[in-house]
């Protein structure tokens, strides 16, 4: 605990509070000075952030506008690449005499494939059909929001596809409108050649909507009233506008302005559509923002005050029951400390300074429990060794038992049984190393040659092993009982069925760069099925014995290795129904030299 709090712990409440109330009144002057000092400062910062979050306002909007326009390119290219369409018109341009029932009927089919699709844009208030001679020969259709387009205001839109390929062409455009008291409407006119799959052009596809069309996504930069919004296609011509004063005058300075700009006491961002080539210059007013920012300053120094007033009381009201318990709290970390584990806080309160009391009653019960555990445990591991070293003695005991009648039964002469014994010796001295520890491909090799010695002499009389090791791979290190897994497999599943003639075939190799050792029978062999239970495959079930219990053998052996080596390493089984089975294992070429290990890159 600090200093100070030890000695405002020890001076009586009445000094204290004339002490708090002193600090309170400094603090108070204190803040008045710098708050007007750091009011300037303040207003820079909120500027600057009242940009960013008005750049990222109109990033939102840029992006609200971006799914509309993409929904009027889907909308187009609906129709332009409707095959139902592109016949009739190919239909009605080639049949040039055909009676006006015909062509009637063709029409009409055009109209219900049009207004099957126009339904779902409710904003589009006209849309025209064109021939490549500017007629409006295939469909034409219009709200009463604007009149039919004449031939002089066709020819400004083809004019502006004149040097486009099929894309859509957007521009702003004073329509007449019988609604208007102007007797025109600002209108967005979307036009596009209609081209096949070919690339051959058949017609002409012009789409009319309302500025709402635009303004229904830019309103959020605009429903405070002071802000400004310029909408400009990939040509830099202005397409939607909130302002109609001046836009002579401020186009090309907006068309060229950098990302955040102020110009007229107004603070202007621009974004750019990289789906649409859009782009999208918004402005709000300073002024509006300094009256608010100057509003909210002032909230923000009263409210300061007014909360060191309040806090400056409640410290009064309060230093008593606070600076209590926290002197009960440093007497029981003192006797903690001394190692009277022991030691508790008498709880007076139901605040958070209790909870702090009965945190420290916890821990102290807790620690002392814990040394308690600490010395159990030490207790319960030493006991374990000694088990352990107990379990050890046994298989020792074994191995020399085995050695003790192997050299009983070679000085009687039985040297054939005493073989037998001492390759039982020899695979319990192997088992004795831990799984862990690597070996030598001669030692496991070595070991093969006592497992099949017992194999043949016990159960397996009419058994040919043949065992081929190149001299270059015999001191490669690999895991230990890696083999005797698929050895195993190979009598209780391979032979399981055949009576006479069995050969067994295990062969070591460095085949570029790789340890690969193959186990090779003339067994019953497996089918596809067979050999996916035994890799592992997701999905397959475990292998079963004969005795109807699941085989772990040679998937242990697969696990194993994507533990230890991981890919490209792995278990390879090829095998033929009735014709024999070919395990190969595919290990890193590891050489070991004077106790260490040398990698062999393939």
């Amino acid at each position: 605990m600090p200093n100070w709090l030890q000695a405002l712990l020890g001076i009586n409440r009445s000094f204290r509070v004339k002490l708090i109330l002193s600090l309170s009144t400094i603090i108070l002057l204190s803040f008045g000075i710098t708050g007007y000092l750091t009011y300037q400062y303040n207003l820079k910062l909120f500027e600057e952030e009242i940009s960013k979050q008005f750049s990222r306002t109109n990033e939102e909007a840029l992006a609200k506008m971006e799914l509309k326009v993409q929904e009027i390119i889907r909308i187009s290219q609906t129709i332009v690449f409707n095959p139902q369409i592109e016949q009739v018109i190919k239909r009605i341009n080639s049949a040039e005499d055909a009676d006006a029932f015909n062509l009637y009927y063709d029409k009409k089919q055009i109209e219900e494939q049009i207004f099957q699709i126009k339904s779902d844009a409710p904003y589009i208030t006209g849309m025209y059909l064109y021939d490549l001679n500017g007629n409006p020969s295939y469909f034409s259709y219009t709200t009463s929001t604007i009149n039919n387009l004449s031939d002089q205001v066709f020819q400004v839109i083809r004019s502006k596809l004149s040097d486009t390929y099929g894309n859509l062409v957007w521009t702003s455009m004073a329509l007449p409108s019988a609604v208007e008291p102007s007797g025109y409407r600002q209108t967005i006119i979307v036009a596009r050649y209609m081209k096949n799959s070919t690339l051959n052009t058949y017609g002409v596809l012009v789409m009319a909507m309302d500025e709402s069309f635009f303004s229904g996504s830019l309103k959020e930069l605009t429903k405070d009233g002071t802000g400004e919004v310029y909408l400009f296609n990939n040509n830099n011509e202005l397409l939607y506008s909130n302002i109609s004063e001046n836009l002579a005058e401020k186009q090309q300075l907006l068309v060229n302005l950098k990302q955040t700009e102020v110009m007229d006491n107004h603070l202007f961002v621009q974004g750019e559509s990289k789906a649409t080539a859009f782009k999208l210059v918004s402005g709000t007013s300073l002024a509006e923002i300094r009256v608010k920012n100057k509003v909210l300053s002032q909230k923000i120094v009263y409210s300061g005050l007014i909360s060191i007033l309040l806090t400056s009381i409640l410290i009064v009201l309060s230093t008593g029951n606070l600076l209590r318990p926290l002197k009960d709290l440093l007497l029981g970390l003192r006797k903690v400390r001394s190692g009277d584990f022991e030691a508790r806080i008498e709880i007076r309160t139901k605040d958070e300074l209790a909870y702090i009391g009965e945190s420290f009653n916890a821990m102290a019960e807790q620690v002392g429990r814990l040394i308690k555990e600490v010395y159990l445990t030490q207790l319960s591991e030493r006991e374990a060794e000694l088990q352990a070293l107990q379990a050890q003695l046994n298989p020792h005991f074994l191995h020399n038992m085995f050695n003790e009648i192997y050299w009983k039964l070679y000085l009687q002469n039985e040297k054939e049984t005493a073989s037998l014994i001492a390759a039982i010796s020899e695979m319990l001295k192997y088992s004795l190393m831990p799984v862990r520890t690597p070996t030598s491909v001669r030692e496991e090799l070595q070991q093969m040659r006592n497992y099949l010695k017992l194999q043949t002499e016990l159960f397996e009389a009419n058994l040919e092993t043949i065992i081929q090791a190149d001299e270059d791979i015999l001191d490669c290190e690999i895991m230990r009982f890696l083999l005797q897994p698929l050895v195993e497999n190979v009598f209780v599943h391979g032979f399981r069925n055949k009576i006479a003639h069995k050969v067994l075939v295990i062969r070591a190799r460095n085949v570029d760069g790789f340890l690969e050792i193959d186990v090779t029978d003339n067994g019953c062999g497996m089918d596809e099925s067979a050999i996916a239970r035994l890799l592992g495959v997701k999905g397959a079930a475990l292998p079963q014995r004969s005795d109807g219990r699941e085989s772990l053998g040679v998937r242990s052996v697969v696990r194993r290795i994507e533990l230890v080596y991981g890919q490209p390493y792995r278990l390879e089984i090829i095998s033929v129904v009735d014709s024999g089975t070919t395990m190969r294992l595919i290990l890193p070429y590891i050489t070991m030299e004077n106790g260490g290990l040398t990698y062999v890159e393939g």
